[in-house]
Formats: C-alpha cells, structure tokens, sequence
C-alpha cells in the first residue's frame, strides 16, 4: 500500500509540475537574413493562443510583445477554441490590445473553421477591432509582401500572389503543407498547428494532427528548396494532456538583409 500511494503521489507530483509549466511561455528569438529583405523588421508570431489567458488581461503575453518592439504582429490561426465556441474572452482581450502595439495580421486556423458560423462571427470581430484578416490575400508592407493563406490553400493559389521581386512572407497554419508550398517561389513560412508535438523527448516531437507519430514539422526552422518555414510551438493547447517538455512559446523573429549578416564576419585588423 505504501508503495501504491507513493507512486500515486510522484505522479501527481508529476503532473503537477508539467500542468504549472503550460501555464507561462518561452520567448524564443530567430533571426532571418535574405537577400531579398531591404530594410530590417520585425514580427512578433502567436500562434495556436486557443482562448488562453497568460496573466490578468493578457498583461503577461502583451508585455513580452511590447518589449520586442515589434514592426508587425501575425497571429497564424487558432485564436479561438473549437471545443469552447463560447470562451472567446482571453482572445478577444490579447487582440483589443496588440492593436495598440503594432498593426495585426491574421490568417485562419482549423479551430476557426471547424467553428463554421460561430468562427466567421469571431473573425468579423477582431477585424473591427483593427486586425487585418489575409484570406488568401495579400497586403504589400515595408520592404515584402505579407500573404495570409486560408487552411486548404492550393500551391497554385499561393504562386498567384507571390511577387518575384520582393520578400514573400507566407502565414499557414498547417505545416504539413511545407513540401507543396516550398516548390512555389515563396520565401519564408509561417505555421504553427502542431503544438511541438505535445510531447518531446530529446527535441522531437511524439504526436502532431495531421502528422501523426514522430510528426516531422513541429518547431523552429526548416529549409526545402530555397523555401524556409518556422514552425511554432504555440501557446496553448485543446487536449487535456498536459505539454511535456514542451512550453508553450511567443516567437520574435527578426528580417535582415543578408548584409547585415555578412557584416558580421569582417575581419578586423588591430
């Protein structure tokens, strides 16, 4: 019996801990050097957010996004929760006030979809709050073109708004797409969808939608022909799992120009 009620304690002691580490986030910074980038930038990612709340109003999750100073917030899909159409509130709170921080773009999510009428009422919503909403549209910004992509986007579509001679920046949700999109001509990919795979074990990944078992896209970078894509981690969950090794994540990502990287690497002379 003491043995039973002690393995009953390590594993409530267990959950515990990994149930406290899904309630903060890591902010995790990437820069991005093309050659196609004139004028430096930077974006703030949230992605999968599902309705949930980091601090009283958000004050957690905008404070980390207003000491990035970023140039522009995206949110890549699944601001809502599908399994709680009705708990809207965190959403609608952290949206009402990163306007005020940087302008917002948003493309949708499967959440969104799956949400059908009650989804269309929620984006309506934050596009009258001030967030631009990219269904598969396309808005020229300083120095790139930014593309939002709706969830079942084809690759055709997407080649129909590139624009060869700028910096193409791609918001999909899904990542699982990656292979498809990478033999258009666009640039960089941003996605999230796969929760870094719920569980990690020694930086991979166990279970993605989509993807299934040891799923292959679920964090940081990855590069398929001369397309790069950042998968985030995203910052909350729909499952009653808790993340294992995996802390729900805020990205910053920093746009240079590829002198700015070769500048790095001049060799002084004393």
């Amino acid at each position: 019996m003491i043995y039973f009620l002690s393995a009953v304690g390590i594993g409530i002691l267990v959950w515990l801990l990994f149930f406290l580490e899904n309630r903060r986030f890591v902010v995790r910074r990437t820069i991005v050097y093309h050659e196609k980038i004139p004028v430096p930038f930077t974006v703030v990612q949230v992605s999968d957010l599902h309705d949930k709340a980091f601090g009283k109003k958000q004050e957690k999750l905008l404070r980390a996004i207003y000491d990035a100073k970023p140039d522009y917030i995206v949110i890549t899909g699944d601001l809502f929760n599908r399994k709680k159409a009705s708990a809207v509130l965190n959403a609608f709170c952290f949206v009402q006030n990163a306007v005020s921080v940087a302008p917002v773009y948003f493309a949708e999510g499967n959440h969104e979809c799956a949400l059908k009428e009650i989804g269309e009422k929620d984006i309506k919503t934050i596009r009258e709050m001030g967030v631009c909403v990219l269904e598969d549209a396309y808005i020229d910004l300083r120095g790139f073109r930014l593309i939002g992509l709706r969830q079942y986007a084809t690759p055709e579509k997407l080649s129909a708004m590139l624009d060869p001679h700028k910096f193409n920046l791609v918001l999909s949700h899904r990542p699982e797409r990656f292979p498809e999109y990478a033999e258009t001509d666009a640039d960089f990919i941003l996605s999230g969808h796969a929760h870094g795979g719920q569980v990690r074990i020694f930086g991979i990944g166990l279970y993605a939608p989509e993807q299934g078992v040891f799923p292959k896209y679920t964090s940081g970078v990855y590069q398929r022909n001369d397309t790069q894509m950042y998968v985030s981690r995203g910052l909350g969950s729909t499952v009653p799992v808790p993340r294992v090794f995996n802390t729900p994540e805020l990205t910053i990502l920093e746009f240079k120009p590829m002198e700015a990287k070769e500048s790095n690497y001049v060799c002084k002379r004393n």
